[in-house]
Protein backbone atom coordinates (compact mmCIF):
# COMPACT_ATOMS: atom_id res chain seq x y z
CA UNK A 1 0.00 0.00 0.00
CA UNK A 2 1.51 3.38 -1.12
CA UNK A 3 2.10 6.21 2.12
CA UNK A 4 -0.62 7.83 0.40
CA UNK A 5 -3.18 5.21 0.44
CA UNK A 6 -2.19 4.66 4.25
CA UNK A 7 -2.58 8.09 5.52
CA UNK A 8 -6.30 8.27 3.97
CA UNK A 9 -7.35 4.70 5.40
CA UNK A 10 -5.87 6.36 9.10
CA UNK A 11 -7.34 9.66 8.50
CA UNK A 12 -10.98 7.49 8.20
CA UNK A 13 -10.19 5.30 10.81
CA UNK A 14 -9.59 8.39 13.12
CA UNK A 15 -12.48 10.07 11.79
CA UNK A 16 -15.39 7.51 12.09
CA UNK A 17 -13.89 5.91 15.67
CA UNK A 18 -12.76 9.05 17.38
CA UNK A 19 -15.56 9.93 20.21
CA UNK A 20 -15.55 10.77 23.42
CA UNK A 21 -18.70 8.10 23.84
CA UNK A 22 -16.94 4.97 21.69
CA UNK A 23 -18.79 1.75 22.76
CA UNK A 24 -18.03 -1.71 21.46
CA UNK A 25 -19.98 -4.41 20.82
CA UNK A 26 -19.47 -8.07 19.38
CA UNK A 27 -21.39 -10.15 17.05
CA UNK A 28 -20.34 -13.47 16.43
CA UNK A 29 -17.70 -12.59 13.82
CA UNK A 30 -17.15 -9.12 13.88
CA UNK A 31 -16.67 -6.08 16.37
CA UNK A 32 -18.95 -3.12 15.92
CA UNK A 33 -17.50 0.53 17.80
CA UNK A 34 -20.11 3.19 17.96
CA UNK A 35 -21.26 6.81 19.59
CA UNK A 36 -23.56 6.13 21.88
CA UNK A 37 -23.84 9.42 22.93
CA UNK A 38 -26.69 10.05 19.62
CA UNK A 39 -30.24 9.98 19.19
CA UNK A 40 -29.95 6.20 18.27
CA UNK A 41 -28.91 5.60 21.58
CA UNK A 42 -27.26 2.20 23.16
CA UNK A 43 -26.80 -1.30 20.69
CA UNK A 44 -27.02 -4.74 21.17
CA UNK A 45 -26.21 -7.83 18.84
CA UNK A 46 -27.31 -10.83 17.62
CA UNK A 47 -25.51 -12.82 15.32
CA UNK A 48 -23.82 -10.42 13.40
CA UNK A 49 -26.48 -8.07 13.64
CA UNK A 50 -26.54 -4.30 15.72
CA UNK A 51 -29.44 -2.97 16.80
CA UNK A 52 -30.07 0.19 18.45
CA UNK A 53 -32.09 1.68 21.31
CA UNK A 54 -33.27 5.29 19.78
CA UNK A 55 -34.25 7.68 22.35
CA UNK A 56 -36.51 10.22 21.32
CA UNK A 57 -35.79 10.10 17.63
CA UNK A 58 -38.53 11.96 16.85
CA UNK A 59 -39.90 14.89 15.00
CA UNK A 60 -43.16 17.02 16.08
CA UNK A 61 -44.99 20.66 14.87
CA UNK A 62 -48.16 21.58 16.21
CA UNK A 63 -50.59 24.30 15.37
CA UNK A 64 -49.13 25.80 12.56
CA UNK A 65 -45.43 25.50 13.08
CA UNK A 66 -44.46 25.07 9.99
CA UNK A 67 -41.43 22.35 9.32
CA UNK A 68 -39.73 20.79 11.77
CA UNK A 69 -36.64 18.84 10.75
CA UNK A 70 -34.54 16.19 12.57
CA UNK A 71 -31.61 14.66 11.19
CA UNK A 72 -28.75 12.40 12.98
CA UNK A 73 -25.61 10.58 11.83
CA UNK A 74 -24.27 7.70 13.23
CA UNK A 75 -20.82 6.03 12.43
CA UNK A 76 -19.50 2.55 13.23
CA UNK A 77 -16.50 0.77 12.73
CA UNK A 78 -17.18 -2.95 11.66
CA UNK A 79 -14.49 -5.29 11.97
CA UNK A 80 -14.00 -8.91 11.66
CA UNK A 81 -12.97 -10.97 14.25
CA UNK A 82 -13.02 -14.24 13.21
CA UNK A 83 -9.54 -15.80 10.96
CA UNK A 84 -9.97 -15.55 6.88
CA UNK A 85 -13.62 -14.41 7.43
CA UNK A 86 -14.92 -11.22 4.99
CA UNK A 87 -17.62 -9.42 4.93
CA UNK A 88 -19.69 -9.72 1.94
CA UNK A 89 -22.73 -7.52 2.45
CA UNK A 90 -24.97 -5.23 4.51
CA UNK A 91 -28.72 -4.96 5.06
CA UNK A 92 -30.29 -1.61 6.95
CA UNK A 93 -33.92 -2.03 8.39
CA UNK A 94 -36.05 0.92 9.92
CA UNK A 95 -39.10 0.68 11.71
CA UNK A 96 -41.33 3.62 13.86
CA UNK A 97 -44.74 4.89 13.38
CA UNK A 98 -46.48 8.44 13.07
CA UNK A 99 -49.61 10.25 13.87
CA UNK A 100 -51.04 13.47 11.63
CA UNK A 101 -54.18 15.40 12.34
CA UNK A 102 -55.36 18.39 9.97
CA UNK A 103 -55.03 19.09 6.10
CA UNK A 104 -51.92 20.97 6.64
CA UNK A 105 -50.26 17.67 8.83
CA UNK A 106 -48.14 15.77 6.76
CA UNK A 107 -44.67 13.36 8.02
CA UNK A 108 -41.20 12.66 5.84
CA UNK A 109 -38.67 10.24 6.53
CA UNK A 110 -35.86 9.39 4.41
CA UNK A 111 -31.97 7.87 5.20
CA UNK A 112 -28.59 6.83 3.56
CA UNK A 113 -26.31 4.35 3.91
CA UNK A 114 -22.86 4.60 2.75
CA UNK A 115 -20.12 2.30 3.33
CA UNK A 116 -16.29 2.76 3.25
CA UNK A 117 -13.38 0.59 2.98
CA UNK A 118 -10.92 0.42 5.73
CA UNK A 119 -8.71 -1.58 4.07
CA UNK A 120 -9.44 -1.54 0.16
CA UNK A 121 -8.34 1.54 -2.16
CA UNK A 122 -10.42 1.53 -6.13
CA UNK A 123 -7.88 3.85 -7.45
CA UNK A 124 -6.37 6.19 -5.69
CA UNK A 125 -9.01 6.29 -2.72
CA UNK A 126 -10.58 3.85 -0.56
CA UNK A 127 -14.04 2.00 -2.36
CA UNK A 128 -17.07 3.61 -0.98
CA UNK A 129 -20.44 3.32 -1.80
CA UNK A 130 -23.87 4.24 -0.62
CA UNK A 131 -27.54 3.52 -0.90
CA UNK A 132 -30.64 5.39 0.12
CA UNK A 133 -34.45 5.02 1.49
CA UNK A 134 -37.31 7.15 1.24
CA UNK A 135 -40.49 6.09 2.84
CA UNK A 136 -43.77 6.72 0.80
CA UNK A 137 -47.40 7.00 1.69
CA UNK A 138 -46.88 8.40 5.03
CA UNK A 139 -50.48 9.87 4.68
CA UNK A 140 -52.72 8.25 7.35
CA UNK A 141 -54.99 10.51 9.30
CA UNK A 142 -56.17 10.70 13.04
CA UNK A 143 -54.98 7.00 13.78
CA UNK A 144 -51.19 6.37 15.28
CA UNK A 145 -49.60 4.33 12.12
CA UNK A 146 -46.49 1.76 11.76
CA UNK A 147 -43.73 2.85 8.88
CA UNK A 148 -41.26 0.88 8.16
CA UNK A 149 -38.36 0.93 5.10
CA UNK A 150 -34.83 0.50 4.39
CA UNK A 151 -31.90 -0.45 2.21
CA UNK A 152 -28.84 -2.99 1.56
CA UNK A 153 -25.40 -2.79 0.00
CA UNK A 154 -23.15 -6.16 -1.69
CA UNK A 155 -19.60 -5.14 -1.47
CA UNK A 156 -19.30 -7.12 -4.67
CA UNK A 157 -21.89 -4.61 -6.71
CA UNK A 158 -18.30 -2.39 -6.53
CA UNK A 159 -16.04 -2.79 -8.94
CA UNK A 160 -12.53 -3.52 -7.16
CA UNK A 161 -14.39 -4.28 -3.74
CA UNK A 162 -16.07 -7.43 -3.31
CA UNK A 163 -15.13 -7.92 0.28
CA UNK A 164 -13.80 -7.40 3.49
CA UNK A 165 -12.09 -7.12 6.61
CA UNK A 166 -13.15 -3.57 8.21
CA UNK A 167 -15.66 -0.91 6.88
CA UNK A 168 -17.16 2.07 8.16
CA UNK A 169 -20.49 2.53 7.83
CA UNK A 170 -22.26 5.58 8.63
CA UNK A 171 -26.48 5.61 9.02
CA UNK A 172 -28.29 9.32 8.25
CA UNK A 173 -31.54 9.76 9.33
CA UNK A 174 -33.95 12.30 7.91
CA UNK A 175 -37.04 13.02 9.67
CA UNK A 176 -39.47 15.31 9.28
CA UNK A 177 -43.12 16.74 10.53
CA UNK A 178 -45.16 19.91 9.19
CA UNK A 179 -48.71 21.71 10.57
CA UNK A 180 -49.12 24.58 8.69
CA UNK A 181 -52.39 25.80 9.43
CA UNK A 182 -53.03 27.76 13.23
CA UNK A 183 -55.51 27.91 15.46
CA UNK A 184 -57.05 24.58 14.05
CA UNK A 185 -55.17 22.13 16.51
CA UNK A 186 -53.00 20.45 13.73
CA UNK A 187 -50.36 18.03 14.64
CA UNK A 188 -48.01 15.92 13.45
CA UNK A 189 -45.15 13.47 14.57
CA UNK A 190 -43.06 10.80 13.25
CA UNK A 191 -40.35 8.42 15.59
CA UNK A 192 -38.25 5.54 15.48
CA UNK A 193 -38.97 2.91 17.44
CA UNK A 194 -36.80 0.78 20.00
CA UNK A 195 -34.93 -1.88 18.56
CA UNK A 196 -36.08 -1.18 14.87
CA UNK A 197 -32.85 0.47 13.52
CA UNK A 198 -30.95 -2.52 12.78
CA UNK A 199 -27.65 -3.33 10.65
CA UNK A 200 -27.06 -6.79 9.34
CA UNK A 201 -23.43 -7.91 8.32
CA UNK A 202 -22.91 -11.07 6.20
CA UNK A 203 -19.93 -12.87 6.68
CA UNK A 204 -18.43 -15.87 4.52
CA UNK A 205 -18.37 -18.63 5.04
CA UNK A 206 -21.18 -18.77 6.93
CA UNK A 207 -24.37 -18.78 4.69
CA UNK A 208 -25.99 -15.46 4.00
CA UNK A 209 -28.38 -14.14 6.64
CA UNK A 210 -28.87 -10.99 5.21
CA UNK A 211 -32.53 -11.65 5.30
CA UNK A 212 -32.83 -12.67 8.79
CA UNK A 213 -32.77 -9.21 10.28
CA UNK A 214 -35.55 -8.51 7.54
CA UNK A 215 -37.62 -11.23 8.21
CA UNK A 216 -37.20 -10.59 12.13
CA UNK A 217 -38.02 -6.83 11.60
CA UNK A 218 -41.03 -7.88 9.00
CA UNK A 219 -39.49 -4.98 6.16
CA UNK A 220 -38.80 -8.16 4.03
CA UNK A 221 -39.19 -6.44 0.34
CA UNK A 222 -39.13 -2.57 1.33
CA UNK A 223 -35.70 -2.09 0.44
CA UNK A 224 -34.85 0.93 -1.85
CA UNK A 225 -32.90 0.76 -4.80
CA UNK A 226 -28.90 1.14 -4.74
CA UNK A 227 -27.17 4.89 -5.58
CA UNK A 228 -23.43 4.34 -5.47
CA UNK A 229 -20.96 6.71 -5.53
Amino acid sequence: MSPYKHLLLVALMSFFTASASAAVVFGDDVKFTYDDSTLYGTAMTVGNSIFFLPTNFRAESNNGEGVVPLSETLNITVEVLTPNYTITDFALAEAGDYFLDGAGASVTASGRLQLTSGTTSCGIFPCTTESTFNVAGLTVQNATTNWSSGTSIDLSSVGGWGSDSVVYAQIQNNLSATTLNEGVGEQAWIQKKQQLVGLEVTVIPLPAAVWLLLSALGVTGLFGRRSRV
